[in-house]
């Protein structure tokens, strides 16, 4: 009888001691390594990979840099809304939309990148009077919205020369410095907004959610883009959106 007791009271502490290993295992949490978390310098080292080709990076910091590119070209995707020709957003030979072997490595088309362009229709109610306008979108539609260039002037700020204390106010506020489509009222009569689209802000551009980036990530684009060849927009489409034409030259 007692050895019968030793091993039943054996048995039940070995049972004991399992539910405990059991429990700690499903209560302790795993244990998260650095490694696998994407640090800043993982950042950076993506956005030079992926970064185009001429892009001139003379001068600048490359954390700044990588980190800008990785927002511009992996998270936010710039390029598919400021890329004045989707068909030709990359390369023939390096787009990844194609079939082997032109859809390894996908390289950006320098013609079309960042240089804006693009139309997105119409925006809310207003008024556009001239129907040979390039804005005109019919009786009672606001202008049609075209994407900004966001390539740098001779300057070698981004968009045209802005200085970044601007750019991140854009980038916080929405605010539209080029006043293309102001609200409709006193001597604005055309290519305005009616209520309750506000005219002074971006319309589009996603502003609302980039505002909560830090100034440190918003520098980073900055300087990102300040590193993309200026592109003056001699063509057609310049010529159409006089605004996309940027100074290359003093």
């Amino acid at each position: 009888m007692a050895r019968e007791r030793l091993v039943k009271t054996t048995l039940l502490i070995l049972s004991a001691a399992s539910l405990f290993t059991f429990a700690a295992v499903r209560i302790v949490p795993e244990k998260v390594h650095a490694d696998d978390q994407d640090s800043d310098q993982t950042l950076v080292a993506i956005g030079l990979h992926i970064a185009p080709d001429f892009i001139n990076m003379d001068g600048k910091d490359r954390d700044l840099v990588g980190l800008g590119s990785f927002i511009v070209n992996a998270q936010a995707d710039c390029n598919g809304c400021h890329g004045s020709d989707p068909a030709n957003e990359y390369l023939p030979t390096n787009n990844p939309f194609f079939l082997p072997p032109n859809n390894s490595h996908a390289r950006f088309n320098q013609a079309t990148y960042l240089n804006g362009g693009q139309n997105f229709g119409p925006v809310g109610p207003g008024v556009v009077k001239d129907p040979n306008s390039p804005l005109f979108s019919g009786p009672g539609l606001g202008p049609n919205i075209i994407s900004r260039n966001l390539t740098p002037d001779y300057t070698g700020f981004p968009e045209g020369g802005n200085r970044l204390t601007k750019f991140i106010t854009i980038i916080r506020t929405g605010h539209d410095y080029d006043e293309l489509h102001l609200n409709c009222g006193g001597n604005v009569t055309d290519n305005c907004y009616s209520p309750p689209v506000n005219g002074a802000v971006l319309q589009v551009m996603p502003w609302p959610k980039f505002r909560h980036m830090t100034d440190y990530q918003l520098r980073a684009i900055w300087t990102y883009l300040s590193t993309v060849p200026c592109n003056a927009h001699n063509d057609t489409l310049g010529n159409t959106f006089p605004w996309l034409k940027n100074a290359c030259r003093p």
